[in-house]
């Protein structure tokens, strides 16, 4: 009873919307005295009316698809319907890095040892080379990579995801791969970039340390993290 009562009002909204369309249309050729207007100009509202027509049929027909959407949908069985909606919000979850995820992947560890001044371009450099390389998933220090991280410094501060972390320190970064390249390509080619590292800042020392790990645990974006803040976005309609 509920999904007839639900297609019967969609199907009288439609027709209401397409009634009301048409109606303003003709109300617009009777409103015009046809006596006082010259030929030409009637032939420009037949065509513009015309036009009108298409459009109005158009629309006719998009309504008339999207009930049958909705039909087909409710006619459907409830529970795969909510299973296959769970099912879709949850991958979207984890591709938006609002899960926890693990699989084999690569660690590495940097420090600067002799300034003790970590640069931000150093972090930024392997975290986009993981990206070029597919990694599906990384982190730094624990925090989440997602398209609005940040990683800058600050003095002697490197912020990530608005937190605060000492330039001194170690920073790990994981990412998730394909396991079958790790070996065969994805390690020679993050190799080749610390040593790149090393030569173009050989004035400084870094030590960076690169692994394969059987399992490795990326951290969902925290809640409290200014690239989780979503209040001033305002859908396009």
């Amino acid at each position: 009873m509920k999904h007839n009562a639900v297609r019967t009002t969609l199907m009288l909204l439609a027709t209401v919307l397409l009634g009301l369309a048409v109606a303003l249309s003709l109300k617009g050729v009777n409103q015009g005295s046809i006596t006082t207007r010259n030929v030409q100009e009637l032939q420009n509202q037949v065509i513009d009316y015309q036009k009108k027509n298409e459009e109005l049929n158009a629309r006719n027909f998009q309504l008339y698809e999207y009930i049958a959407y909705l039909e087909s949908a409710l006619e459907g069985d409830s529970d795969a319907q909510m299973k296959h909606l769970q099912e879709e919000r949850e991958r979207f979850a984890i591709f938006a890095g609002l899960r926890d995820v693990h699989n084999v992947g690569v660690v590495i560890t940097l420090q600067e040892t002799k300034l003790g001044r970590m640069r931000d371009s150093v972090l930024r450099q392997f975290v986009n080379e993981l990206s070029a390389l597919g990694a599906q998933a990384v982190s730094i220090n624990g925090e989440r990579k997602v398209a609005t991280t940040e990683i800058r410094a600050n003095g002697d501060e490197i912020i990530i995801n608005g937190v605060v972390f000492d330039r001194a320190s170690a920073f790990d970064i994981k990412a998730i791969l394909e396991p079958s390249r790790l070996e065969s390509y994805t390690l020679p080619y993050l190799e080749s970039i610390r040593k790149q590292i090393a030569n173009d800042l050989s004035e400084e020392q870094y030590v960076i340390e690169i692994r394969v790990e059987q399992d490795v645990l990326i951290p969902a974006l925290s809640e409290e993290r200014i690239a989780y803040s979503l209040d001033l976005l305002k859908p396009v309609e």
